[in-house]
């Protein structure tokens, strides 16, 4: 177990220890716990100024009561908290938790078995890069009631704000050579209002890339529900005209 009163020269002889187990054929490994790990080092940030919390919160407007499938990690958490605000329902929404870079998928495959439904997808730039292919497929198959989010604060955020390549990719220029039907990027509150209006009633599929600080609540909790309760929620909530 690593944490705060771990020394270096414990860390090392720990080591030389999983190094005996390697040999033998064995598995070892480290335990964390949170703040082990923080010291003097450099905090990566980005430039942009809208809260992705407040985004989240301005995108469930416009979904109203359509469907959401929601990637793992903090969008996920900020989404279950801004319903437990509101007093909504969560059956409404999937939390892909712990399948990074799967949203997508999910997302597309139900909106091509419900196509008079609107899905819409809250993806992060880290589950993007992990499965961007699925761009392609979504293109490829053009689900006219599909409306991908992308939340891009350029760093994996949930795991430290270890920084991603996203600020160094044209995410709407790779969505568009995919074949999605409109492309949208945005880093304010008026120019996302703009164009979640639009995407509310266009033919897909949509892609809105709206560009987020990297900040989140320090008493930011997860969800209450579980995965299983959650799953069976959600499918009950689809069989509904």
């Amino acid at each position: 177990m690593l944490d705060k009163s771990t020394t270096h020269e414990q860390f090392i002889e720990t080591l030389l220890y999983f190094k005996t187990l390697f040999s033998e054929g064995k598995s070892a490994a480290f335990l964390v716990r949170k703040g082990a790990l923080a010291g003097d080092t450099d905090t990566y940030c980005n430039d942009y100024t809208l809260n992705r919390e407040e985004a989240i919160s301005i995108v469930l407007d416009a979904c109203e009561d359509d469907p959401v499938v929601s990637t793992t990690g903090k969008i996920s958490r900020e989404l279950f908290e801004l319903r437990e605000k509101r007093a909504d329902a969560h059956e409404r929404d999937f939390l892909a938790v712990g399948s990074m870079g799967h949203s997508v998928l999910v997302a597309l495959g139900i909106a091509l078995q419900q196509p008079e439904r609107r899905i819409w997808c809250f993806d992060g730039d880290g589950s993007v890069l992990m499965h961007m292919g699925s761009l392609g497929i979504v293109g490829s198959r053009s689900p006219k009631n599909f409306v991908h989010v992308l939340f891009n604060n350029a760093a994996h955020e949930t795991v430290g704000g270890i920084p991603t390549v996203a600020d160094s990719i044209d995410f709407t220029a790779v969505a568009q050579s995919c074949g999605y039907a409109h492309v949208y990027k945005v880093c304010d509150i008026d120019a996302l209002n703009v164009a979640l209006n639009q995407a509310k009633t266009m033919v897909g599929p949509v892609f809105i890339e709206i560009c987020v600080a990297l900040d989140s609540r320090a008493d930011l909790g997860r969800p209450t529900i579980s995965t299983q309760d959650a799953k069976h929620n959600f499918m009950e909530f689809l069989k509904k005209d």
